[in-house]
Formats: structure tokens, sequence, C-alpha cells
């Protein structure tokens, strides 16, 4: 089901048409009713919290800048999230953060049917009990596994072995232990 139901579909129509004389309020309503699809995208998306509100704002003010272009008032819903997985897309273009992901997670993303409220919740809570996970491991692990795998641009060894201060030869197995570590957290879990 929708985040925006049937009954609020006529006041979504009505809010448009409120928003296109002018109403400030009413643009205000629309956001609220509509941040919960936006957000859940970029989310879904695997965006920090960051930048799912960077992106929000630029969905925003392209809707702003074309709301007067939108032939039927009964297609908001599916404009929004087009405009804000292209966006999306777009920012991860270009921070090359594709560049790093399997070819499994890049078909994902740009897949037309993946993201389903269903497979939205799923995605973050599987991303929730990673996180959860994480946090119970000890702090070079912690530090090493987010800058192997959770950084958005990717550091060199040489980078990560500076910071952490660790030798070069000693990261690909002290990897493999964190790994070790945070799947038997994980099964634990379970």
């Amino acid at each position: 089901m929708s985040p925006v139901s049937k009954a609020n579909r006529r006041n979504l129509r009505s809010l448009v048409g409120r928003c296109l004389q002018g109403d400030e309020k009413a643009w205000l309503d629309l956001v609220e009713m509509l941040d919960p699809i936006v957000m859940s995208i970029c989310f879904g998306m695997r965006l920090t919290r960051d930048e799912s509100f960077e992106i929000r704002g630029q969905v925003y003010l392209l809707l702003l800048e074309n709301l007067h272009k939108l032939k039927s008032r009964d297609k908001l819903l599916a404009y929004v999230s087009t405009m804000t997985k292209r966006e999306v897309r777009e920012y991860l273009r270009k921070s090359n953060y594709l560049n790093y992901m399997s070819t499994d997670i890049k078909e994902a993303i740009y897949s037309r049917d993946i993201w389903t409220p269903d497979v939205i919740l799923e995605i973050s809570e599987a991303s929730e009990d990673l996180m959860k996970a994480m946090a119970k491991l000890d702090l070079l692990s912690f530090k090493l596994l987010t800058a192997l795998f959770l950084d958005r641009q990717p550091s060199s060894y040489e980078s990560i072995s500076q910071r952490l201060g660790i030798p070069v030869s000693s990261i690909g197995p002290t990897r493999i232990r964190c790994l070790k570590k945070l799947k038997k957290i994980m099964g634990d879990k379970k």
C-alpha cells in the first residue's frame, strides 16, 4: 500500500492546485505528504541521512520548478518517485560510488520493480541489523570494516594503514578476522 492513501489522493490533487496558485501552506503540506516516499527511496538506495536530505532538497526544488508542467495531478506520486530515483542515480554517478559496487547491486539500483514498500522495509531492517552487529565489534574491527566497505570514497591500504596505525600487510588478514567476528555476531542474533 502506498504511503499516501486513496482518501489522501483527493487531498493531494487539491494541494497541487493550491500550490499552483501560490499557497505556501499547501506547499508545506504537500512536502510533508511526499516526504515518506522520497526518503524511503533514498534510504532504500543506500544513501546516508545527509545525502538523502540533499537529494530531498533537489527533488523538491525540481518539483517546485516543474509542478505547472505536470499533465495529470494523479501522476504526482509516480512523478516524484521517478524524479527521486533519477536524482539518486545522478548523485551516485557523480560521486563515482557505483564504480565500487558489484554488478548485482548496480542492477538492483537500476531495476524499476525493486522498490516496493516491502523491499524498502527489508533493506532497512537488514542495514539496521548490520549496523547493530558492527557496533558490537571491537574498535579496530569497526574502523577497518568501515574504511574498507562503508566509506563513500574508497581508501588505499596505505591510507587505511596510516589512519588506523596498522601495517599494510596485516590489513587483508585482519579484514578476514573482522568479517568472521561480524558473521559470528550476526549468526548469534538469529
